[in-house]
């Protein structure tokens, strides 16, 4: 009698096994107190660099060499803030003489993507130029320069765009560099 009662339960705990795997007990869903994340418009610091700027030069009777090299970093898709550098180097022979200047410094600028492919941009620098205006030889003074524009960039990649831009120096001095408009052609490559 023993042994019939072993055997039915033997079978009994059999039914059971095949019952829960064929008739599973649902998991309870699982509790997120958590809104849902919005969508990252970036994965990484890198993806928010980019590194480009403007280059140029002319050789002959005048020569003039253009570098300004920038690093930008994007805040969103729309919005990014940078540093610049500028070197120049001019140099001109007039009547047997050699006039040789160069132009150097730093600045940082802020861009707004209004459009697809327009920017507004505000930016200050400041320059090394010579001081003609100074009875000392070769003297320099250093000016400031607030520029204020946008412009158009056209992509080349899916890193890399081609980039016009217009400004206006509101703080144009006698020593400034350049005169108003300024006009930039360049590039800018995402890292």
């Amino acid at each position: 009698m023993q042994k019939s009662y072993l055997y039915i339960l033997v079978l009994c705990m059999l039914a059971l096994k095949n019952y829960a795997q064929e008739n599973p007990t649902p998991a309870p869903p699982p509790i997120n107190n958590q809104s849902p994340a919005a969508p990252k418009d970036f994965n990484s610091f890198k993806e928010r660099l980019y590194v480009g700027g403007n280059v140029g030069a002319w050789f002959g009777s005048s020569t003039y060499i253009n570098i300004s090299p920038l690093v930008g970093c994007k805040v969103t898709k729309e919005l990014s803030f940078g540093v610049t550098g500028t070197y120049n180097y001019f140099s001109q022979t007039y009547n047997g003489q050699k006039f040789v200047s160069t132009i150097y410094g730093f600045g940082v600028f802020g861009r707004y993507l209004v459009f697809e492919n327009f920017f507004a941009q505000v930016g200050a620098e400041r320059l090394s130029v010579l001081d003609y205006t100074s009875p000392v030889p070769n003297s320099r003074a250093w000016v400031d320069n607030i520029l204020v524009g946008g412009g158009y960039r056209q992509k080349f990649s899916d890193n890399g765009s081609f980039v016009a831009a217009i400004f206006y120096n509101v703080n144009q001095t006698p020593l400034s560099p350049y005169p108003n408009p300024i006009i930039q052609i360049g590039f800018n490559i995402g890292l």
